[in-house]
């Protein structure tokens, strides 16, 4: 398995800033809040036989609210091996947009979404021993944004690498330095539909429509919330065309 997600990669933008967490999970990665699983992402590559079970994303939600989280939701499915979770193929039609859709929902508080692991016990009187404290479990994955607050253009005069501007943390900054593009003002200049058409011609993976609305607010400075759903929509179909081009 990689030690790192690849053409899911993405989704780590959805989450928030801090206090996330990644682990290794059926082969797969798992996205928690605190103690709490959030989803668990899948990436079948080169092998066919995963590509039915296990490409794609799944959504824990236990058995009594499933039937509520699918009436959100009626494009998911019961798994067919872990029927606990609500798994979304990354064939799906728009698969990009309803991952973006359920997180927003899963996160808030109180949410149905989501589920606890139950905590494994490691000697006959593990209840009566006192759990271990912890401190500061979280683990902060992202580079700090230091103008976050700024005006755009002053964001870009000010940002030295592309990991200062917001939501570009270090893949996908290296990997836009694979595609030649180093530097916050030749992106600026690039605007980012170029900067998508040099991305994708060095990494193919990166054809996702959450890529380039992080390029985007990247370059607007704001967070994805902030993206208009018309701006939403122009993008989804320049990225098809994008894709369509590739193809051809």
């Amino acid at each position: 398995m990689a030690k790192e997600p690849l053409e899911l990669k993405w989704i780590e933008d959805l989450l928030p800033e801090e206090g996330y967490r990644r682990k290794s999970m059926f082969g797969g990665f798992a996205y928690y809040l605190d103690e709490k699983i959030i989803l668990i992402t899948f990436e079948a590559g080169d092998k066919p036989k995963d590509k039915i079970n296990w490409n794609g994303c799944m959504f824990p939600v236990e058995h009594d609210s499933q039937a509520q989280a699918l009436a959100q939701f009626p494009i998911l499915k019961p798994h067919k091996i872990l029927p606990k979770w609500l798994y979304l193929p990354i064939e799906t039609e728009g698969f990009e947009e309803w991952v973006s859709d359920i997180l927003k929902i899963a996160l808030r508080p109180h949410s149905i979404w989501g589920s606890y692991p139950k905590q494994k016990k490691t000697s006959k009187d593990a209840k009566s021993k006192k759990p271990k404290l912890v401190i500061n479990e979280k683990i902060d994955t992202r580079h700090p944004r230091m103008f976050s607050d700024d005006d755009p253009t002053l964001v870009l005069q000010k940002a030295k690498k592309l990991s200062d501007l917001k939501n570009i943390g270090p893949v996908l900054e290296e990997l836009l330095h694979d595609a030649g593009i180093k530097t916050p003002q030749q992106m600026q200049k690039l605007g980012w539909q170029k900067t998508m058409v040099k991305l994708v011609k060095v990494h193919p993976k990166t054809n996702h429509s959450m890529y380039a609305y992080t390029i985007i607010t990247a370059l607007e400075n704001k967070d994805f919330g902030g993206m208009s759903e018309q701006q939403k929509s122009e993008v989804r179909a320049y990225m098809k065309t994008l894709r369509d081009r590739l193809k051809s």
